[in-house]
C-alpha cells in the first residue's frame, strides 16, 4: 500500500521508518520524524533540524507535508467549562476549499476532553443534528484529527493542564471514517510524553453503524470505549430522527453492542437525547430500561440543545414536531426545517427518577457545558457562515 506522503502527521512510526529507509536514510530517521510530528507538534519540515537537510529536502520535493488546520475563531462559555474550536482546512491541492470543522475542549472535574470531529459534515441526516444540515462534504485525514488533538492540547497547556481524554463526538460518523480514526487513536496513544493519551481514556461515538461496531470491537490492540447515539426506544420514531435506524434497527444495534462488551470487557455508553415529547414520554423510559437490561452499560441522558432560532428564522412558524407527529407520513421530517424542543426542567427529572427507578444500570445527566457557545456540533459553523454571509458548501454525494 502506497504510504500517502502528504499526511505526514498521520503516519505511524513504522510507516515514517519506510519512508526514511525508501528515500536512503536510516531507519531510525523516520523515529526522528514522528517525535518531531507528535511530540514538538511541529509540521514545518526546515524546522526539524537534526534531520540532514538531504532528507527534509528530498521530503519536499517529493510533495511531503501534513494538512494544516487554520484557526477560525474560539468561543468560551461562561463558567469555562468549554472552549468551541472552528478550523478551516485550507485548500486541497486544486485550490478548493476543503471546508470548516469544529472541536471543543471540555473541562470536568479533573478531566480534561478533546472532542474531535471525524469528518466535515455527515451523510446520516439525523433529523436534529446541526451537522446533518450541512450534509457530506468529506472525510477528515488521520493528520487532521491528530491536528485536533495538538491544539487542543495547545490550549490545555496555556491553562497550565494536560488533555486526559478523547472522545470522537464532534462533527460526522466516526465509523464511516474508520480507517483515519483508528489511526489517529493510535498515534494519540502511541506518542510519548504529555501528549499520549491511553486507549482507556478514549471512547468513539456512533449513530448506530452497525459493521463499524463488529470491526472496532475486532481491534485486539485498541480497547477504546463505545457510545452509541441511541435516542428512541422504537423503531418506528428512530427510523424518522435517526435514518440509520432504516438499515440497522435497535435489536441489531443492541445485538452490536453486547458483542462489543463482550471481546472488550467495557461497559458500552447509550446516549439518549431528551427532546420534548418525541422522546421524553414515561413510556420511553421504561422501553429504555427494559432493551438495556441484559446489556453491561451506562445510560447518558442529553437534554436536547436546541439549534439556534436565529440559524431558522423560516422554521419558527411551524410547529413543533412530536410523537403525533411521526405515526403517519414522513411529512415534516424531510430536508432541514423542523424544530425540536428541550424539554422543560420538570420533565426531564420525571423522565431520570423513572428511568433510575427502573433499572440497576447507571444514569447521568449531561447538561450541555456550552449552550452559550454554540456548543452543539455544527452550530459555530453555521453562525459563522451566517456572519459572513456565505453559503454553505455544496454536499457531496453521500
Amino acid at each position: 500500500m502506497t504510504i500517502p506522503l502528504n499526511d505526514l502527521k498521520g503516519l505511524m512510526p513504522d510507516q515514517l521508518r519506510q519512508i526514511a529507509t525508501q528515500m536512503g536514510e536510516p531507519a531510525y530517521r523516520g523515529d526522528q520524524l514522528f517525535e518531531w510530528l507528535q511530540v514538538h507538534q511541529e509540521t514545518d519540515l526546515t524546522k526539524m533540524t537534526n534531520l540532514p537537510a538531504s532528507f527534509r529536502h528530498a521530503l519536499l520535493e517529493a510533495g511531503a507535508g501534513t494538512p494544516a488546520l487554520h484557526l477560525v475563531e474560539t468561543s468560551a462559555s461562561g463558567s469555562g467549562k468549554a472552549v468551541k474550536f472552528l478550523f478551516d482546512l485550507g485548500n486541497d491541492s486544486s485550490g478548493q476549499n476543503q471546508g470548516q470543522v469544529e472541536a471543543v475542549l471540555i473541562v470536568d472535574g479533573d478531566r480534561r476532553t478533546a472532542c474531535l470531529s471525524s469528518q466535515v459534515g455527515c451523510a446520516l441526516d439525523c433529523k436534529f443534528c446541526a451537522t446533518a444540515k450541512m450534509g457530506f462534504l468529506r472525510n477528515l485525514t488521520a493528520g487532521q484529527i491528530v491536528e485536533q488533538v495538538h491544539m487542543l492540547h495547545q490550549e490545555a497547556r496555556r491553562r497550565g493542564e494536560r488533555l486526559t481524554n478523547i472522545v470522537m463526538m464532534g462533527m460526522g460518523e466516526p465509523l464511516l471514517n474508520y480507517e483515519a480514526v483508528v489511526s489517529a487513536l493510535r498515534l494519540a496513544r502511541a506518542t510519548e510524553g504529555e501528549v499520549s493519551i491511553g486507549g482507556r481514556k478514549m471512547t468513539v461515538s456512533t449513530a448506530g453503524h452497525v459493521p463499524g461496531i463488529l470491526r472496532l470491537a475486532e481491534e485486539e490492540d485498541l480497547n477504546v470505549g463505545l457510545a452509541i447515539s441511541l435516542n428512541a426506544t422504537e423503531d418506528e420514531t428512530r427510523s424518522r430522527i435517526m435514518p440509520i435506524n432504516r438499515k440497522w434497527p435497535i435489536a441489531q444495534l443492541l445485538a452490536a453492542a453486547a458483542v462489543y462488551f463482550d471481546r472488550k470487557g467495557r461497559r458500552v455508553t447509550f446516549e439518549y437525547v431528551l427532546m420534548d415529547g418525541v422522546t421524553d414520554l414515561d413510556e420511553d423510559a421504561d422501553r429504555l430500561a427494559a432493551l438495556t437490561t441484559s446489556i453491561p452499560c451506562k445510560i447518558n441522558l442529553i437534554p436536547y440543545n436546541e439549534l439556534d432560532p436565529d440559524l431558522h428564522r423560516s422554521d419558527l412558524h411551524r410547529s413543533d414536531l412530536h410523537r403525533s407527529d411521526l405515526q403517519g407520513s414522513d411529512q415534516g421530517l424531510q430536508g432541514s426545517d423542523q424544530v425540536f424542543r428541550r424539554p422543560s426542567s420538570a420533565r426531564v427529572d420525571r423522565f431520570t427518577r423513572r428511568l433510575k427507578q427502573a433499572t440497576q444500570h447507571t444514569v447521568t445527566r449531561r447538561d450541555s457545558r456550552g449552550r452559550d457557545i454554540d456548543a452543539a456540533c455544527g452550530q459555530l459553523y453555521r453562525r459563522v457562515k451566517e456572519e459572513q454571509g456565505q453559503q454553505s458548501l455544496s454536499p457531496a454525494t453521500a
